[in-house]
């Protein structure tokens, strides 16, 4: 019998710590898959002025393959620049679908080269890679998947070296109409409660009896350095959200869900007038719609852990100090490698299953955030 609700019925973390306590996680049936997707050359894109089309694709693959089964609860992860989702059996014919589908809207939308992929869990297993799932409770409304095994890391690196074994087929066809529907990115830039929001990724060098204590000591300094959750969070009050009426803005999401010049007019003036409306609504403190903005805050996803520890935190600037000079020490010590970027401000793309019901929303920094500290990282890699 097909485990679809092995992730459903995980053991909830409450404390951000407690990622390092292994007794949480759990492996991954063999039987599932690993679906891979990255944008090729998204730093170049990035330095072009696209980084929210960039973010757009990225959650355009998760929101995709969570519309499949809306009463699944399932795994994955948001890079920046890529996605991965963790998947049973039944759902691969209709995943690989999506997969196919969200690379051609990158492609015809934004012109961005979408690399899409499937692997067999238990070929990271022949590699002798496990993948191990935990599930992180961010507040009562939403949960996160914690992974570790560096299983995701591999899957990465087999699509891109081994394409022809692991990459979707572009004249792979399935009798399933994929649904895009919820994605959404209509906030206006969400300027840093402090001088900065910053991007951190940080990933042990050390075996994995070691990685645990590197990375429990990493989040206590981050919290002694930036404060608790609530202090370093990069969208401190509900009062820094504001819906956009710029047309760069609303265009991403008329592109991405629209098959034409005229159907992408209408949908533009649609999103138009309900943000015009939900502006409305919002200042109705009273009403349901008066809440929308708080229950934003607590379905962020600001910080989560696959094999390394991503973070989007508002500090200062001699907060950012502090921690550049603590992960330089511990680099020079050969215990850990990081990249950090730098913004004055947030972007958030949004997954609205129900409008006052489920929601995720996917959290990074301006201007290149986890792609940007991603290529930082890469090389300080080199530099080992």
């Amino acid at each position: 019998m097909e485990a679809t609700n092995f992730y459903k019925n995980l053991t909830l973390i409450t404390d951000f710590c407690d990622i390092t306590n292994d007794t949480y996680y759990k492996k991954v049936p063999s039987d599932w898959y690993v679906l891979v997707s990255d944008i090729k050359g998204s730093t170049k894109a990035i330095e072009q002025g696209m980084y929210k089309h960039v973010n757009f694709v990225a959650a355009l693959v998760i929101i995709g393959i969570l519309n499949i089964r809306k009463d699944l609860d399932l795994p994955f992860v948001f890079g920046g620049d890529g996605a991965t989702v963790l998947i049973p059996p039944s759902m691969l014919e209709k995943s690989k679908k999506v997969l196919l589908d969200a690379a051609l809207k990158a492609k015809n939308s934004f012109d961005l080269n979408l690399r899409v992929g499937v692997v067999p869990v238990i070929e990271c297993e022949r590699r002798n890679t496990l993948i191990q799932i935990a599930k992180y409770s961010i507040s009562p409304d939403h949960t996160q998947a914690v992974i570790k095994g560096n299983g995701l890391e591999l899957a990465e690196n087999l699509l891109k070296t081994n394409q022809e074994e692991f990459e979707v087929k572009k004249d792979y066809s399935c009798n399933y109409n994929s649904d895009f529907d919820g994605l959404e990115c209509r906030w206006q830039d969400i300027p840093s409660p402090k001088e900065e929001t910053i991007s951190i990724l940080v990933k042990t060098l050390q075996d994995s009896s070691s990685s645990n204590e590197i990375y429990k000591d990493v989040i206590l300094n981050i919290e002694k350095i930036a404060g608790i959750e609530n202090e370093r969070h990069p969208i401190k009050e509900s009062s820094n959200l504001n819906l956009s009426f710029n047309p760069m803005i609303l265009n991403a999401e008329a592109s991405i869900l629209s098959n034409s010049f005229f159907s992408k007019l209408k949908k533009f003036f649609l999103i138009f007038t309900e943000n015009l409306i939900g502006k409305y609504l919002m200042s109705k403190k009273d009403t349901i719609w008066g809440d929308y903005k708080n229950r934003i805050l607590r379905t962020t996803d600001t910080e989560k852990f696959d094999d390394m520890l991503r973070m989007v935190i508002a500090v200062n600037k001699i907060q950012t100090k502090q921690l550049e000079d603590y992960l330089e020490k511990h680099f020079i010590n050969k215990n850990l490698v990081y990249g950090i970027h730098k913004s004055n401000s947030a972007l958030m793309t949004c997954l609205i299953f129900e409008r006052h019901g489920r929601h995720i929303h996917f959290v990074d920094s301006s201007n290149g955030g986890y792609a940007i500290a991603a290529k930082y990282m890469k090389d300080k890699i080199k530099n080992l």
